[in-house]
């Protein structure tokens, strides 16, 4: 038995804006966004966020894997709540147990790596997931860098894919970038300060420190995951003594820079293409850095099929829009009419209640039929049986549309307003709102899994609601 990485997942969302669409749309006000206007980022759709996103890369980590999660850690610069457990409500989602420890872990675009190393040092077993949804300001270059997305590690003893064998941090006060708590956008310095005072000078130290901490040299490192730009990995691996090759791609051009999330999307794109018995090394930064030290294992060969951040790039939709995409993250207030006026109100005592349902997507199943329903009930609805029922979640089943509508007059902030029956083997049958299919692209008889997103937003009390949604199946 060794400790190390059981496990890993990722996200990113599947709508894709091109940059060249948002030169387009505001290259006559900042003609100097052309020199970033090559690729594509992903983008949220209106129903995601931080949270359905680590969901999303949570579920993608634990696929297959047996044996309860006793600690959960969710690290995001963009958490939605600030008085409420983010990440308790990511673990109900992914229908753990609720005894187990969550914890959030915000303030630096470090949190993910950062505990990363520290449990590298203290070898305690917990589901890291880091996810972030950044908002940046129309016609900047962040508008251009950043995306959405999400990854996640399975820590703990057993058979790991990649075993821990060093890490080091260094602490230093050097303001690359900021958001205040009271502001939307991040506010960036000059790149080449940050270059040159940060990365050049601060992450060289982590990384040798933790390759001597392991007794090999740098030059050993097989792979180096560094949240920085193509350019800054090229100029460091002059300085390393490393072939730019053995840096991992930045991602820039697929999905977009993720945040506190990027690291482990990066190593979760990472180990997709890793052999066995190569050195990784992991780097976060910003105000300081972080170097994790690990070395794969022959056990990654069986662990790759399946999971990971090739699937999501793969599947993907093109926006090519830039005021859908202004109107999809909040940007402008698009007019939807007396149809989008209405109070949603939540009653939280009913919630609380129901909250096992909801989150969890917790029905019943008979056990005198077999049969599964939706929501649970004191009588089955096929043999009439009361009191049978035990809790199951469906969650994870792959269900079939029975029935739909495209409603292009209720309201919805991506219309047409998509739903309908979906049936679920053993019996359940459930009226749901639909969510990533493009207009004319719902057909009944088609298979479709679940997926947790935002149910609806209480803009007078700032609060949203969750709840799961059918969506195209993944390939």
């Amino acid at each position: 038995m060794s400790y190390g990485i059981l496990s890993f997942g990722a996200y990113v969302p599947a709508l894709r804006l091109s940059r060249g669409a948002v030169l387009e749309a505001v290259g006559w006000a900042v003609p100097g966004l052309r020199g970033l206007a090559a690729g594509e980022r992903a983008v949220a759709n209106w129903d995601e966020d931080t949270i359905t996103m680590a969901v999303e890369a949570g579920r993608d980590c634990l696929a297959g894997m047996d044996g309860a999660v006793g600690h959960l850690a969710l690290a995001s610069t963009t958490l939605p709540f600030t008085d409420r457990s983010n990440s308790g409500l990511v673990a109900d989602a992914l229908v753990l147990d609720n005894h187990l420890m969550t914890e959030d872990l915000a303030g630096s675009r470090r949190a993910a790596t950062s505990a990363l190393a520290r449990a590298a040092r203290n070898q305690g077993a917990m589901l890291l997931l880091a996810s972030d949804c950044r908002e940046t300001r129309p016609g900047s270059n962040q508008e251009m860098l950043y995306g959405h997305g999400a990854g996640a590690v399975l820590l703990g003893e057993g058979k790991p894919i990649a075993e821990f064998l060093a890490s080091a941090s260094i602490h230093e006060d050097l303001v690359d970038q900021y958001r205040s708590a009271d502001t939307d956008y991040d506010y960036a310095l000059e790149e080449r300060w940050v270059r040159e005072e940060g990365y050049f000078k601060i992450v060289p130290s982590v990384i040798e420190q933790a390759a001597r901490e392991a007794g090999i040299a740098v030059a050993d490192i097989d792979r180096v995951v560094l949240h920085g730009s193509t350019s800054v990995a090229r100029a460091l691996a002059k300085r390393l003594g490393l072939a730019a090759d053995r840096f991992s791609s930045d991602l820039m051009s697929e999905c977009g820079d993720c945040g506190a999330a990027q690291p482990l999307v990066m190593l979760a794109h990472t180990l997709e293409q890793a052999s066995p018995d190569q050195y990784v090394m992991v780097v976060g930064f910003g105000q300081g850095a972080d170097a994790v030290l690990l070395r794969t294992t022959p056990a990654l060969s069986a662990m790759k099929a399946g999971r990971g951040l090739s699937r999501y790039l793969a599947r993907k939709r093109e926006l090519t829009n830039y005021t859908k995409f202004l109107s999809l993250r909040n940007q402008i207030s698009i007019d939807f009419g007396l149809r989008s006026e209405r109070d949603n109100r939540t009653a939280l005592s009913a919630f609380y209640r129901k909250r096992r349902d909801i989150t969890s997507m917790l029905g019943g199943r008979c056990r005198e039929c077999n049969t599964l329903q939706f929501p649970r009930s004191l009588v089955c609805v096929k043999c009439g049986a009361s009191d049978t029922q035990q809790p199951e979640s469906l969650a994870g089943l792959t269900g079939r549309v029975k029935s739909f509508t495209e409603d292009w007059l209720a309201y919805t902030p991506s219309p047409p307003y998509v739903y309908g029956n979906v049936e679920f083997p053993d019996g359940a049958n459930i009226m749901l709102e639909f969510t990533d299919f493009a207009p004319g692209e719902v057909k009944v008889g088609d298979p479709v899994r679940l997926v947790f997103r935002i149910k609806d937003f209480d803009p007078k009390r700032n609060f949203r609601r969750y709840f799961w949604k059918p969506a195209p199946v993944m390939d």
